[in-house]
């Protein structure tokens, strides 16, 4: 249960963890909330995960508000995790939302753990699930959302890649998709912040990052290679128990 696993979490120090496929680089959110992103290495190019010296500092007192203030979902909306049927949506999804290609290892080690575990899909049905409407429905959801992360050391949760589509913008769903996988990321990891790299040129990005509470923590100058600009601005939110409580006050309405 969540609630126990809350004040497990509460003693809980920060340990620090290995991520199994360190890729150094992340997809900020979609336009607007995203931006282009440096795609995964190939697995024969050396890795290496982003500097985490300015991540790693115990969290400060009091605990920061909470991340994950929006509003309820529409009843269209279900999350699943990513199943192998979902991947050519997954991966249509990316390259609608972002100017970059990932590598098929991206997708494939995305199914395997710790991936699995804190990826999820964001799924809209052509009928809201209320009085049985959607059974009658023979449409199949449509894939329109996505998040995937890996696990940082020092419990730090990095947001690989957070992709909607833009006409299912403005519903909330990119923050839900985040407060779930940061609440199973808890559970699993004992994670204690969440962090992602902005593009410095994406302006609507890193205030879709601020108004969620996330703080700049630095920039690295030379992040992208293959954009112009090149630097990207990292940001950081630790997690404190309000989020976690907000996701238990969400999970009946998410959890269909």
């Amino acid at each position: 249960m969540l609630q126990s696993s809350i004040t497990a979490w509460l003693k809980k120090p920060a340990t620090v963890m290995k991520a199994d496929q360190p890729y150094p680089t992340a997809a900020p959110p979609p336009m607007p909330l995203a931006q282009p992103a440096q795609p995964p290495p190939s697995p024969s190019e050396p890795t290496s995960a982003p500097t985490q010296e300015r991540a790693t500092e115990p969290a400060p007192n009091p605990l920061p508000a909470p991340l994950f203030s929006t509003p309820p979902l529409p009843e269209n909306v279900e999350f699943a995790p990513l199943a192998q049927e979902l991947i050519p949506s997954f991966k249509r999804i990316l390259s609608l939302t972002l100017p970059v290609s990932y590598p098929a290892v991206f997708f494939t080690e995305s199914m395997d753990e710790p991936f699995h575990s804190i990826t999820l899909m964001a799924l809209w049905h052509p009928a809201p699930a209320n009085g049985g409407a959607r059974s009658s429905i023979t449409e199949k959801p449509r894939l329109v959302g996505a998040i995937r992360c890996r696990i940082l050391p020092s419990a730090n949760l990095y947001i690989s890649t957070i992709s909607l589509l833009a006409p299912y913008r403005s519903h909330g769903i990119a923050t839900h998709l985040l407060q779930k996988v940061a609440a199973k990321a808890v559970q699993l990891h004992g994670v204690r912040c969440v962090t992602a790299h902005v593009w410095e040129a994406n302006e609507d990005g890193l205030e879709w990052y601020k108004k969620r509470g996330f703080d700049i923590i630095g920039k690295e100058d030379a992040y992208y290679h293959k954009l112009k600009p090149k630097g990207a601005i990292l940001v950081r939110k630790w997690i404190g128990v309000a989020d976690l409580l907000a996701h238990l006050d969400a999970v009946s309405a998410v959890d269909r």
